[in-house]
């Protein structure tokens, strides 16, 4: 793929690039899900490109729905592509892209779509806009439950995952305006979830892990763990707890019996397998599913959410 990363950026607002493959391919089928900030770029011999770094991300997506091709008004399915990188100020790191589809056939532009960017480093992001992906439709063993919970949820959560399925605990939490990456003793757990902290993620193994092996970068905020350390190990996320104004605070479990590896989908262990059977097992048996598939509730906290919802009709 063309190049057009200059070393300079720090001294623009924007950077604009206008998407071609290695082999010059530059019109394209769009498959976007604005919601999850990913798309997919299909070009005219049927090559297939993941835009920006979602090639994970897409795959835990479509396991529930593919997503529609994008169809101009004249009915035309095919669209140049523009991406527009927003620069923080006084830095190189990205704040914002807005994607912009041109069509092909009429020359309509499309309204922009927008992508905040919240983690950095992010000049890959200029220098590589687009990922090949030979087989953008793999359906594997992934599963993401979610929670709405009061903090006795949690703590009866994190007793289960200690005390019972006797998983060692790690945390990447905020302290004192740092990040620190630590096993933590489940006395630490219930300090993190009650204190004066912030937890960024918990997660869950039976093997202990080589902390170093996870850890992006460090800098004067402390460390940054590299993302979804879940997918190919052997580990369960929980991921930091996410406010919905007046539905209550909502949790996500994330955790995979396999993984992908270049187009392969790979097992991983049979103890794995039956360590997210039980757990897979005893949300069920404690928590509320009323709200759909893979939803497991508190009952205060399922009150409280059916009541918002149902004020809203």
């Amino acid at each position: 793929m063309k190049n057009n990363y200059s070393p300079k950026i720090h001294m623009k607002k924007e950077v604009i690039k206008n998407i071609t493959t290695e082999n010059g391919k530059n019109e394209f089928e769009f498959r976007f899900l604005k919601d999850e900030g990913i798309g997919l770029l299909t070009t005219r011999n049927n090559e297939s490109y993941l835009i920006l770094d979602s090639i994970d991300y897409w795959y835990d997506v479509i396991q529930t729905g593919y997503p529609k091709k994008k169809k101009c008004s004249c009915k035309n399915e095919w669209f140049s592509i523009q991406f527009t990188y927003l620069l923080r100020q006084g830095s190189e790191e990205i704040r914002e892209i807005k994607i912009i589809t041109t069509c092909t056939n009429c020359n309509k532009i499309s309204k922009p779509i927008s992508i905040d960017i919240d983690y950095s480093p992010t000049n890959y992001l200029i220098q590589k806009p687009i990922t090949f992906c030979e087989q953008p439709n793999i359906k594997y063993n992934f599963n993401e439950l979610s929670s709405y919970w009061f903090t006795h949820d949690l703590e009866n959560f994190l007793k289960f995952i200690s005390n019972d399925l006797k998983l060692n605990v790690y945390c990447w939490f905020w302290y004192n305006k740092t990040r620190y990456f630590e096993k933590v003793l489940f006395e630490k757990a219930m300090q993190l979830i009650t204190a004066n902290y912030t937890y960024l993620n918990f997660y869950f193994s039976a093997n202990e892990l080589d902390i170093s092996k996870f850890i992006n970068f460090t800098d004067n905020n402390g460390i940054y763990v590299k993302r979804d350390i879940w997918r190919k190990d052997e580990i369960i996320l929980l991921s930091s707890p996410m406010s919905v104004r007046g539905y209550g605070v909502h949790y996500s479990i994330k955790y995979s019996n396999q993984y992908i590896d270049k187009g392969n989908i790979i097992d991983k262990s049979e103890h794995f397998e039956k360590l997210t059977n039980n757990l897979h097992s005893w949300f069920k048996e404690n928590f509320i599913t009323k709200r759909g598939k893979d939803c497991f509730d508190g009952l205060e906290a399922y009150e409280k959410y059916i009541t918002k919802r149902n004020s809203k009709k």
